[in-house]
């Protein structure tokens, strides 16, 4: 399947770019990787299902939401090409998922099993090295994120998303962006209006 090969030399690029691996050594790791394609508006994963996947995005766009006390929802994230993803708690404990991921845009992962991911780690410590690493850039990603939650004011916020990631300010509806920094449609829309002449 083209695709499918192509999302694995996307992995491979991807694990070469955080360790020294030999190329026996990754072929044999992104050869337990499998295919899935979820299209634009279906789900990958609803909440209170059970996340059966450790992903890497090869191409498309995934958002990440749950539902605040209200019932609104309210997005946690977003993953794109070149990125990981899973419900780790789900995951992990095999338990009920507190999260949904929908395609913004048609997207292809490829993606393990709980169980193939740990033989992984055992065949492979090469390999659990690379997903530490992974998981230590995430952890300050998230810890930075908390920060500038408390620390900055609304257009602050907009500010350093457009900054961070400007591709995604581009390709996600203003009303998810809206979401994720936790502030109104109508708030973000001014910030916008106010913000157009400033140079990123």
């Amino acid at each position: 399947m083209e695709n499918g090969q192509s999302g694995l030399e996307s992995l491979k690029t991807r694990i070469r770019s955080l360790i020294n691996i030999n190329d026996t050594d990754l072929q044999a790791i992104v050869s337990r990787f499998e295919y899935r394609h979820t299209a634009k508006n279906d789900f990958l994963l609803k909440e209170g299902g059970r996340c059966d996947f450790w992903g890497f995005v090869d191409s498309g766009l995934m958002r990440v939401y749950s539902h605040i006390n209200t019932g609104e929802e309210y997005t946690n994230g977003f993953a794109k090409e070149g990125g990981f993803i899973t419900e780790s708690m789900s995951f992990f404990t095999q338990s009920a998922s507190l999260e949904n991921f929908i395609a913004i845009e048609d997207t292809t992962i490829v993606c393990i099993s709980a169980i193939k991911l740990k033989k992984l780690y055992e065949d492979f410590p090469v390999f659990e090295r690379f997903s530490r690493i992974l998981y230590e850039t995430r952890m300050v990603e998230i810890k930075a994120r908390i920060l500038y939650r408390v620390q900055l004011d609304a257009q602050s916020r907009y500010l350093q998303f457009v900054k961070t990631q400007p591709e995604l300010a581009k390709r996600v509806p203003l009303k998810y962006i809206a979401s994720y920094l936790s502030i109104t449609d109508s708030t973000l829309s001014r910030i916008r209006r106010k913000t157009l002449h400033i140079s990123y």
